[in-house]
């Protein structure tokens, strides 16, 4: 997931996580400071990977705005046949690929530096789940699920993690079906099915 400037959630104190599922469980993976970066605790984590369980397996993975890159991980952890992390920080994405060599992912991680969207409207390898969670302090929350629903790489009926403030109410749905929402503390998660251009229709 990508820094957020002006989050609300608390930061781990070690500057490490621990991956809570799968064949990683208990892993422990170090991300740099840099300012603003908000890694997903593992309360949320765990709640995400519920409601996951049954759509992870031999699917392929974007991570966008990675941060830290813990949910992708996750992902890998448990059988995702690959992911993608896009991060534009040069430190944090070094950090990721590091920690994909360190944990022998790296056949099944590739990590890109640069802007997402950028990246995105380029993309040419299908993806049957996105992680999006963009910075908070930048208001990309209805850019970057526009971009994800035009984005022909990301397949017709796949599945769109979104976290953001809990305050924030202005989000464009279409072309999304809400799977599962959940309100805690300062953040929402939303699940989200990608419909196909002629459900949308």
């Amino acid at each position: 997931m990508g820094a957020k400037a002006q989050s609300k959630k608390p930061q781990q104190s070690d500057n490490s996580l621990r991956v809570t599922g799968g064949e990683l469980r208990g892993r422990r993976m170090r991300f740099p400071v840099r300012p603003g970066l908000r890694p997903t605790l593992e309360r949320e984590r765990e709640r995400l990977f519920n409601w996951l369980q049954f759509d992870l397996a031999a699917r392929s993975i974007l991570d966008a705005f990675a941060g830290s890159g813990i949910l992708g991980l996750e992902a890998l952890s448990r059988s995702a046949a690959h992911c993608v992390f896009v991060e534009r920080d040069t430190i944090a994405s070094q950090a990721i690929q590091t920690t994909l060599k360190e944990w022998r992912c790296s056949e099944r991680g590739q990590v890109v530096q640069a802007d997402f969207f950028g990246w995105l409207a380029h993309a040419t390898e299908p993806f049957d789940v996105v992680f999006l969670d963009p910075p908070f302090s930048e208001d990309l929350f209805n850019q970057a699920l526009q971009a994800v629903a035009s984005a022909p790489a990301v397949r017709p009926g796949a599945l769109v993690y979104l976290e953001a403030p809990r305050s924030f109410s202005g989000f464009n749905m279409a072309p999304f079906t809400v799977e599962k929402e959940k309100a805690s503390g300062q953040l929402v998660q939303c699940l989200l099915r990608k419909q196909a251009q002629s459900e949308v229709l």
